[in-house]
């Protein structure tokens, strides 16, 4: 996985971009300790983002949430997949879809942490 982006965000969250070998994007936004949803798992937390959050832990003193862009309606990215993924899925027809690019995640992040600094 690679780093694409890595922020504060506008809400004053950490936020990231991973591109994974599979051709997708993923997203998340840390709370720091004290935050209400520090420690949360993801299904307890009502926010409104891509697919729905599909990721909690704790990385490096913060709690991550998190999202993921491999859903059925989001097409791989051959720009940021593997190229072993690449020899892979050349034996399987397109399936259809929208790429979901770095611009969208981290419009996404924005979003998820406004709504996450938002809860107090």
């Amino acid at each position: 996985m690679k780093t694409e982006k890595e922020w504060v965000t506008e809400a004053g969250l950490i936020a990231q971009v991973i591109a994974t070998p599979m051709g997708h994007r993923c997203g998340y936004v840390g709370v720091p300790a004290g935050h209400p949803m520090f420690g949360k798992h993801y299904d307890d937390v009502e926010v409104d983002v891509h697919g729905g959050l599909t990721y909690s832990e704790e990385d490096e003193g913060l709690w991550c949430f998190g999202y993921d862009c491999a859903h059925w309606d989001d097409a791989k990215d051959p720009e940021i997949m593997s190229d072993e993924m690449k020899k892979l899925f050349t034996r399987w027809p397109d399936t259809g879809g929208t790429i979901k690019t770095l611009d969208f995640c981290v419009a996404e992040c924005e979003s998820l942490a406004k709504q996450l600094g938002e809860m107090k």
